[in-house]
Formats: C-alpha cells, structure tokens, sequence
C-alpha cells in the first residue's frame, strides 16, 4: 500500500508540504554542499548554501528533497560526499526521508554536468572514465553483485556480449569493471546504458550513464545523461525485497537469500572457468555491518 502511495504521488505530482531551507549562494561563487549518507537531513539543510525544495507525502510519511538547476547556470555547486569524493558541476541532488525508518539520509542521487550534446563518443569516454578515477581515488571499490561471478575486467576481451556472460545477464559485467578500459568499439556495442558499480565503508554507489546517439553521424558523437546514486547499507539491501512486510524484516530474510545468491554465483563460476575465462577468487564479499 506504501508503493501504492508513493507512485501516486509522482504522477499527480503532489506537493504536500513544500519549502526552501535556505537560499542560493552568493553569485559568482561555487557552492559547496557537503552531504554524508546516515548523517541527519536536517543538519544537510541547516548547512547547505543551495535551497533545497521539499516536497511530503503524510499518507506514506515520506519527504522528497531536491536541488535542480539548469545545465547552463554558471554557478553549478560543488557537492562533496562522505567527505571525500568531490563532484563538481552538479545539476541535481535528491534524496528521499521515509520517516518510518527515521530522519537520517539512506540515499542520495546527483546528476552531474557533462560533455555538450552531440561531442565525441570518445571525449564522453574519457569524461566518465576520469570520473571513474576520481571515484576510485577517495576509496571506493570495485563492487560485484553477489549473484553475479566474480569475473573481472582482464577477461573482458572472452566476453561476447555485453549485457550477459555466457547467455546469463549479469549486473557486474567485466566490460564495466573499473578498473578496464573499454575500446571504442566495446563501447559503442553497450546497450545506451552503462553502470559501474563500488563500494565504500558499508555504502553503495552506480555511476550511471544513459547514452543517445547523434541523428547525424551515431557511430562518433552522442549526448550523454550522467549520475550517481548511493546508497545506505540498509537501503541498499532492503531494495532487495518487494514486500512491505519483508523489508520491515531485511536483516532476519538477508541471509537465506544470500545463500541463493551464492549459488548462482557458484554455478556461473563454475560455467566460466569450464570455458577458460578466469575468476577473481581472491575478491571478497563486503561484510554487511547489520548482520553482525
């Protein structure tokens, strides 16, 4: 009944409560938002120098926050995440408080300025793999889905396809290990979209972007759509479960299913190595904090 609610809500557009916390920083200026996932939404409010809209839903007791500027402003802001990674020209910063849970943030979305329509495929390749670095630079880690075999970005070159290994999709494709490089041609063969995947200290974040191919010449220039989402240890494994009820007891239904996940992993593995494409058995699964 919850989703059912929340879905409405997006499409009648509701507003329920709607407010700016603070205004708009001082022209000529970059602002700088500094924002830490499972800190108070409050103290993110009382701190940012960007007005954040703020939109409720009492039925659901659910809060949205959003940042939204257009991609030509000048004075794009700087948010900071976690203290440590720094992403700058940021268009959007949204986030959402279910007050059931309680009032700290478990997710938090950027859409990040990018390249200008129609550029180069391969100058938008070099924009998300320096961004990739910087990521990878303020310690975040390469991430598999634990379902998904650990197969890593130096088998890419046995991998066919890219949205599944031997005939089964998989979310941690080697084409988009971070730590490998695709060639313009892998490139250009992904669906439109592509998601690499890290983690960090009990967090998770997907970079995320969606690629249109120019009308005119669609083999060298595009237009891309960049973000990132992160995500709290909770959040991140209770959207795991489709049931109300089954979220509200996560940490009790996570560890059967991680032993499903664990299977298929194996089987896949297995599969992999039967066909000579190696496996990272030395990569371990992040210790989930709550089970503990």
């Amino acid at each position: 009944m919850k989703m059912f609610f929340i879905l409405l809500f997006f499409l009648l557009s509701a507003c329920g409560d709607e407010k700016d916390t603070r205004s708009n920083s001082m022209a000529g200026t970059t602002a700088v938002i500094e924002i830490k996932l499972s800190e108070a939404m409050t103290k993110v409010l009382s701190e940012s120098p960007v007005e954040f809209r703020k939109e409720c839903m009492p039925q659901v007791n659910m809060c949205w926050y959003k940042i939204s500027k257009s991609a030509a402003d000048a004075d794009l802001p700087t948010v900071i995440v976690n203290k440590s990674l720094k992403i700058e020209h940021v268009t959007d910063v949204k986030t959402s408080i279910d007050g059931d849970v309680g009032g700290d943030i478990e997710n938090l979305e950027l859409m990040v300025r990018g390249l200008p329509d129609n550029s180069q495929h391969e100058e938008n390749q070099a924009f998300l793999y320096s961004l990739i670095k910087e990521i990878k630079a303020s310690g975040w880690k390469h991430y598999f889905a634990p379902y998904d075999p650990r197969i890593p970005g130096s088998q890419a070159e046995k991998i066919v396809n890219p949205g599944d290994v031997l005939g089964v999709y998989v979310k941690s494709h080697p084409w988009l290990d971070p730590d490998y490089k695709m060639n313009i041609d892998q490139w250009l063969k992904v669906d439109d979209f592509y998601d690499w995947n890290f983690y960090s200290d009990g967090n998770y974040l997907t970079l995320k972007a969606w690629r249109r191919n120019s009308d005119s010449d669609p083999t060298q220039r595009g237009t891309y759509l960049i973000s990132l989402k992160f995500m709290s240890e909770r959040e991140y494994w209770v959207s795991e479960f489709s049931k109300e009820s089954d979220k509200t007891r996560w940490t009790d239904l996570l560890p059967d299913l991680l032993l499903k996940y664990k299977k298929q992993r194996d089987e896949l593995e297995t599969k992999a190595r039967d066909a000579g494409i190696d496996v990272n058995s030395s990569y371990k699964d992040p210790s989930i904090k709550a089970l503990h």
